[in-house]
């Protein structure tokens, strides 16, 4: 089940520790604890398994993470500035699925890396985010956009989340600048995320991102994220949010360095313990 989902000479105890650590945060961020710290599962994956895998893995996961999100809050929505920016996400949807098609036609290998140093940019965007978050609400606090920022917001989600599910910060800010009250504001959040998701997901199928092997594994991991959404719960009540968030920032700069320079850390880690083993 495992075939072309593991980068080669990554040992399985090493594998298996980075994806369920990614998906475990990803559980934790969907349980309301830590918001932006599912970014980190991105980067996480990519260190260990092929770029459009990782992507096709967690767009099941993250729909079932929406699906729960919007029982609890089905009634806590706000159509008008849902539609003001889900809209206009289809276009970017639209063009990440283009670009996803492009990279099938020509071999993911092509683009590889291309890929790995824009999720990397993306993750240290967002970890500047994780620092300044309350600034940036306090700034959209004092403002209200209208329309045309909200289809900028849009395409530019749509774009972000089709090709890195890295759509957070612009659909979170824009809601929250409508000055729904929290109540809404989350509700609005999940029912955003759910629609964009739900939307790509016969595009990820159309363009070859999805197959059979790819839910098999899914399905697999899929246990993990209950077991993150406790463990947020968990220490909601017993960590402060702002130190689990500066965890989570250096964890992704990391993480986010390596992408964008190419350096593959597990296989320098391993070949000096091979090393300091083959002298001791």
């Amino acid at each position: 089940m495992l075939e072309g989902f593991v980068l080669p000479g990554v040992p399985m105890p090493v594998f298996w520790v980075f994806v369920g650590l990614a998906i475990i945060i990803q559980g934790v961020s969907k349980s309301g604890f830590a918001g932006g710290a599912g970014i980190l599962a991105l980067p996480l994956m990519m260190l260990v398994m092929p770029v459009h895998l990782v992507a096709a893995t967690l767009l099941p996961l993250l729909i079932l993470c929406d699906m729960n999100a919007i029982y609890h809050h089905r009634r806590n929505v706000e159509w008008r500035p849902l539609l003001q920016i889900y809209v206009p996400a289809l276009l970017g949807i639209l063009a990440g699925a283009w670009v996803w098609w492009r990279i099938g036609q020509e071999g993911v290998q092509n683009y590889e890396q291309l890929i790995k140093r824009f999720v990397g940019v993306i993750a240290i965007i967002f970890a500047l985010y994780i620092v300044g978050k309350e600034s940036a609400m306090a700034w959209a606090e004092r403002y209200r956009p209208g329309p045309r920022i909200g289809a900028a917001a849009g395409i530019a989600a749509g774009f972000c989340s089709t090709i890195a599910h890295a759509a957070g910060p612009i659909v979170s800010l824009y809601i929250f600048a409508q000055h729904l009250g929290k109540t809404l504001f989350v509700g609005t959040v999940a029912w955003t995320f759910t629609l964009i998701n739900l939307t790509k997901l016969p595009f990820y199928v159309y363009v070859g991102l999805i197959r059979q092997e790819t839910l098999y594994f899914a399905l697999f991991v899929v246990w993990l994220i209950p077991i993150g959404s406790y463990l947020g719960k968990w220490l909601h009540h017993r960590v402060s949010e702002a130190r689990f968030n500066r965890i989570i920032l250096v964890l992704t700069i990391l993480a986010a360095i390596q992408l964008l320079f190419d350096i593959n850390v597990i296989h320098i880690a391993l070949d000096l313990l091979v090393g300091e083993a083959v002298t001791t």
